[in-house]
């Protein structure tokens, strides 16, 4: 499946250890600064759909807002015994001082 960069950030609007909700060619996803990188995840915890927007990042990963579940933003990995399904996680990249994600251009 290709998929393309699309700019959806300036890098300086999003401060370190922060996220912004964006979305995507259809899809819900959530950008993170992880201690000055960029990282893109979906933005619903794989446990029970809680949007992440308001989770805390820490130590590269992402809290659930409404748990405490912990996904780690390089994998989407979680860590912790409430889900074993990883988040989906997309590319990114920064250019000219925008941050980039790739996303599949069709989502079915």
């Amino acid at each position: 499946m290709n998929a393309d960069f699309l700019p959806v950030a300036a890098a300086a609007d999003l401060p370190n250890n922060s996220s912004k909700p964006i979305s995507v060619n259809g899809l819900d996803l959530l950008l993170c600064n992880a201690d000055g990188e960029f990282f893109c995840v979906q933005n619903e915890c794989t446990h029970r759909a809680f949007s992440l927007a308001t989770g805390r990042i820490r130590r590269c990963m992402v809290l659930c807002p409404e748990h405490g579940m912990p996904f780690d933003l390089r994998t989407g990995n979680p860590k912790g015994q409430l889900t074993d399904k990883p988040l989906r996680t997309f590319q990114t990249r920064v250019v000219d001082g925008q941050v980039e994600v790739a996303v599949p251009a069709e989502v079915g």
